[in-house]
């Protein structure tokens, strides 16, 4: 537990006058033994607390909100009418990516217990952990900063909310606690981790519940955290919405056109080979908030580069400039994209024509192995 914490949940730093050697927890700054019995039941109540909760989730839950937060039904109705679940899976929380950061890491103004309602939590608050590269707090400021300069952020270049402000999208927007994701690759019978790495861990190190977390940690980051369906989804969340489609005037709905496509099919048989949302508009090596608008020069998407961005190394490698000039997002409507429209409509058109008699054959000949005698019309 962090100085700054244990100030917070115990109360003020203990008085100058205690001395170094009494260590005690029984006995008071005077040396006098305390009330017996209420020292005591503080004792005993502190280890049955501390045996409830497993070490990794004491490591974050220095404040014992899980003492009321691990119950299913906890929940609360807010000011405005709505239903909001208060409940935290304690496993889940354990394995996702936030899991060494305490609750007051996050929940800031959380100063008691029992607190009172709980403020909308600031991404952008400085964590107690300990970026490694440069030795200061960690936050998520560098992120924000992407986010202002790309094609999702609230501002336009002179500092202005644009119209519709409301629309675009926060960090928890798109972000959830996403869970330690295993490797699929690397092992030979099955995803998960590999004992021979670990062990090449216990080596140096001696604590395996720092090995789990760093080694979950880094190979989480090897790959995507998600597959492209779920990226998709995600996406779609807001560019499948009618309503915005139009507010904003974009040319299509951008997840259903996309799976509609090729990369849109595979990826819902959950193949990860196939490229999502982000291989597509966030160039190799930068931040995934820094996406830009196909209008924008610098941007993968735009006309003068997309031939680049299909023809790189994990996509089509010998694909000619020809590949770029399909659209991905393609509407299929007569107004945006005449050309699909009718070559979608003809083969609607020519399936119907090649199946529906076929069927009616079919349909034809199982009637008559059923009723070999049916007479229809009698013979004159």
């Amino acid at each position: 537990m962090n100085r700054l914490t244990e100030e917070t949940w115990l109360g003020s730093p203990q008085p100058a006058s205690r001395s170094k050697g009494n260590l005690n927890p029984l006995e008071g700054s005077d040396g006098s033994r305390a009330a017996g019995m209420g020292g005591s039941r503080a004792v005993v109540l502190l280890l049955f607390l501390m045996a409830l909760f497993p070490i990794g989730a004491r490591a974050a839950d220095v404040g014992n909100c899980l003492m009321c937060h691990k119950y299913p039904g906890l929940s609360l109705v807010t000011e405005d009418g709505a239903l909001r679940l208060c409940y935290v899976n304690e496993e889940n929380f354990n394995s996702s990516v936030h899991s060494k950061v305490t609750c007051q890491g996050c929940h800031t103004d959380v100063d008691k217990i029992p607190h009172d309602p709980a403020k909308k939590v600031d991404c952008l608050t400085q964590c107690h952990i300990d970026e490694p590269t440069t030795a200061k707090k960690f936050s998520h400021e560098h992120a924000e900063r992407f986010l202002s300069q790309s094609v999702h952020s609230k501002y336009d270049p002179n500092g202005n909310l644009k119209e519709h402000a409301e629309d675009y999208p926060d960090c928890k927007g798109c972000h959830d606690n996403p869970l330690w994701r295993p490797m699929a690759f690397g092992t030979s019978q099955h995803a998960g981790m590999s004992e021979s790495a670990l062990g090449r861990c216990r080596v140096c190190h001696q604590s395996d519940e720092f090995i789990f977390r760093y080694y979950s940690h880094v190979t989480t980051r090897l790959h995507k955290i998600r597959n492209p369906k779920n990226i998709a989804e995600a996406c779609g969340r807001c560019h499948n919405d009618p309503a915005l489609v139009a507010r904003h005037n974009l040319r299509t709905q951008a997840g259903i056109s996309y799976n509609d496509s090729y990369h849109g099919k595979a990826a819902s048989f959950l193949d990860e080979r196939i490229p999502d949302c982000l291989d597509c508009h966030v160039r190799k090596g930068e931040s995934v908030h820094q996406m830009l608008s196909r209008k924008n020069p610098r941007s993968i998407t735009h006309a003068d580069n997309k031939a680049q961005t299909c023809s790189s190394t994990d996509c089509h490698p010998n694909a000619s400039a020809k590949l770029a000039s399909y659209d991905v997002h393609a509407g299929f409507t007569l107004d945006k994209s005449p050309g699909q429209f009718y070559f979608t409509v003809f083969f609607i058109f020519l399936t119907g024509c090649t199946l529906l008699p076929l069927m009616a054959i079919i349909f034809l000949d199982l009637l008559r192995r059923l009723f070999p005698n049916l007479i229809l019309r009698k013979r004159s």
